[in-house]
């Protein structure tokens, strides 16, 4: 009973987080192709982490399966950045001279190298979890293991099947942003204008309130109960 209502938990999990993940897309791509071009990464990237897990011999419990979960907002952002990029430069040079596949190919070597960057940075910050131990090892290397595999497949997909289905699917457009872009950047650009015009001072506060931070972790620091239920 207990495996059958984590099952249901995580799949749950699953489907509404890939119908939001649906929704928020198409709310901010404002195409529906793209956002469907996007959501193939996540189940098939999920196919293929069960398949590393079995190859590797890890197990599936409810740390793994959680972070699955956990990781299907990260695993569409190599994806959105390259559909993204793509249907830009459809939408520029839709009508010149160059062939469709050589505009794509040219897209995705524009965005190819910070999508590495970006996922490879978010994968190095889970490996502080392989080095736990006993009780701590167990229940959060799995969740570890499991998100490292998952990001990394993502990154497979965003750099050869995103461009692929895009080749397939994927049609130019108006580059003009939608209604929520347009509203978010009123109050964003001069905000960023600001912060660039006042760069030492941000790096400042910044670094501030780290230490703010640390200081008050150190001074109030987490307390964990463990709750001993005998069998």
């Amino acid at each position: 009973e207990l495996v059958r209502a984590a099952l249901n938990t995580v799949t749950k999990a699953l489907e509404e987080g890939g119908i939001l993940v649906i929704a928020v897309l198409f709310l901010f791509l404002g195409n529906v192709r793209s956002a469907l071009i996007v959501a193939v990464t996540l189940p098939v990237s999920a196919l293929i982490t069960f398949i590393v897990m079995r190859i590797a011999g890890l197990s599936l419990n409810l740390m793994s399966l959680g972070g699955l979960a956990i990781a299907i907002g990260i695993m569409v952002d190599g994806s959105v950045v390259m559909v993204e990029n793509i249907f830009r430069h459809l939408s520029e040079k839709g009508h010149s001279k160059e062939g469709r596949l050589h505009i794509i190919l040219e897209a995705a070597k524009e965005v190819g190298r910070p999508i590495v960057f970006g996922i490879t940075i978010i994968i190095i910050v889970f490996l502080p979890l392989f080095t736990l131990q006993g009780m701590e090892g167990k229940m959060f290397s799995p969740m570890a293991y499991t998100v490292s595999i998952a990001l990394f497949a993502s990154l497979i997909l965003s750099v050869t099947l995103s461009p692929v289905l895009s080749s397939w699917f994927l049609k130019g457009g108006s580059e003009k942003d939608v209604f929520i872009l347009r509203w978010i950047k009123r109050f964003y650009i001069p905000v960023l204008k600001r912060a660039l015009r006042n760069r030492l001072k941000v790096v400042v506060i910044a670094v501030a309130m780290l230490l703010v931070a640390r200081i008050s972790i150190q001074q109030y620091p987490l307390h964990t109960q463990v709750c001993h239920v005998p069998l």
